[in-house]
């Protein structure tokens, strides 16, 4: 227990720093990105029209002058957070997920699931017959999961993360002593195993997308 308990402090200082990174990242990247990008759209503004003008009527202007400049700026400026923090939970999830697999997937993961499935199917023992009865329990086992306070909350995001990547589209509904527990238990597995060391290309695009905008808005006068 106590070894488990250093377990996923480590973890969580793992994923607590990794998301911090790609967020400060992200944060700098867009306030140094919407810093250069004003100043080279409002460069070119006539500053007779300008220099008394209220915000909203200097915006107006701002569009009107260079219309495309415009909303690429204001979508750096004010999308790019929600990406980097979209994107870096993701990241972070899968990069947590890899390393507990990896380290303590027989011991702590398959435990957990079993746990689970068994509590829930003496609760609620109905006959999944369909996709959309699977699709029902698969959700009310979700929240299970989720609400289950008992559990690391690594552990429990993790399962969440897995399960809500599995579908039962090649499962033929109709045969007969179809044991939907057991299925969902591999499929869930299967999907853990699959789940590889993630990488960060996606935050790289979304920062060579955010300078590129500058680029362009420095460039062009649209």
């Amino acid at each position: 227990m106590k070894e488990n308990f250093k377990y996923f402090v480590k973890l969580s200082s793992i994923g607590a720093a990794s998301l911090i990174k790609i967020n400060l990242l992200g944060i700098f990247s867009t306030v140094i990105v919407a810093i250069i990008g004003a100043v080279f759209l409002v460069k070119n503004i006539d500053p007779g029209h300008s220099a008394h003008v209220s915000p909203i009527p200097f915006l107006a202007l701002l569009f009107a002058a260079r219309p495309v400049g415009s909303i690429l700026w204001l979508i750096s400026t004010f999308g790019s957070p929600w990406l980097f923090i979209f994107f870096g939970n993701k990241y972070t999830i899968k990069k947590v997920a890899n390393k507990l697999i990896t380290d303590k997937s027989e011991s702590l993961i398959h435990p957990l699931l079993d746990k689970v499935l068994q509590k829930f199917h003496k609760n609620q023992p109905q006959i999944v017959r369909n996709a959309g009865d699977y699709s029902m329990t698969k959700m009310r086992i979700i929240h299970e999961i989720k609400n289950d306070q008992s559990e690391n909350k690594w552990l429990r995001k993790i399962l969440v993360f897995a399960m809500k990547k599995v579908n039962m589209d090649d499962i033929d509904f109709n045969q007969e002593n179809l044991n939907f527990y057991e299925i969902i238990k591999l499929k869930t597995i299967q999907t853990l195993e699959s789940i590889t060391k993630p990488s960060r290309n996606t935050i790289w695009i979304l920062l060579t997308i955010q300078w590129a905008i500058v680029l362009f808005i420095a460039l062009t006068n649209l």
